[in-house]
């Protein structure tokens, strides 16, 4: 069984595409009345997309919790999560995510993850030197709260406080989790068996984001 956590608007064939957006919610709705919502900016474009491809794509998908999966312990090969971390989760939901990851993980199962890398980010503000630019990377930096947003605030409980991320933080907060064989990885590089990646882009968001691999012990 592999895990695709997180999954957006990324659905991938041979996973269980997990998330637990509103949008997962939205989906329900007549695409009329989602199209309302989008020209009153209450769900942008991409969100509308994601809850008309659901409605297509039900069997592929489960509405479920990162910090609490409905899976038994040691039942799962892969978990791969893109781009969730860094973004949604606070430290200390961060820890409760690898906690759940490895409890549901068999005995040498494997965890991909990427996020966007915040050294790179560090670097280009070190040549360009605009803070603006800088705080589009940083969950919450710069946004401004009208009515709109203060409501789509409260509909993404999971969007509080997430984190900034570099290969060394997450390498420390694996091995916290007594996650074993962590690897930080180039786009396209993996640790993996091929039978298990599927398909698994190894390359996605390649021009922004950290790999790590691990496995549970």
């Amino acid at each position: 069984m592999k895990l695709n956590i997180g999954c957006g608007n990324t659905l991938l064939d041979g996973f269980i595409n997990i998330d637990n957006s509103p949008t997962t919610i939205l989906s329900k709705f007549p695409v009329p009345v989602l199209r309302l919502f989008l020209r009153s900016r209450v769900i942008n474009v991409h969100q509308l997309e994601f809850a008309k491809k659901l409605k297509t794509k039900k069997k592929e998908f489960l509405r479920a919790d990162c910090l609490k999966l409905p899976f038994p312990d040691n039942s799962v090969d892969l978990c791969y999560s893109s781009h969730m971390i860094g973004w949604c989760l606070s430290h200390r939901q961060l820890n409760i995510f690898l906690a759940e990851t490895r409890r549901v993980l068999r005995p040498g199962g494997t965890v991909r993850l990427s996020f966007f890398d915040f050294d790179m980010r560090v670097d280009e503000f070190l040549q360009h030197r605009d803070t603006t630019i800088l705080f589009q990377y940083v969950p919450l930096g710069m946004q401004e709260f009208g009515f709109r947003e203060k409501l789509k605030f409260l509909l993404r409980p999971n969007m509080r406080g997430g984190i900034v991320l570099n290969g060394a933080t997450i390498v420390l907060l694996l091995k916290q989790h007594d996650f074993r064989n962590i690897q930080l990885l180039k786009a396209g590089e993996t640790t993996m068996d091929p039978a298990l990646i599927g398909s698994l882009d190894l390359n996605e968001r390649s021009e922004e984001s950290v790999y790590v691999e691990c496995v549970k012990g």
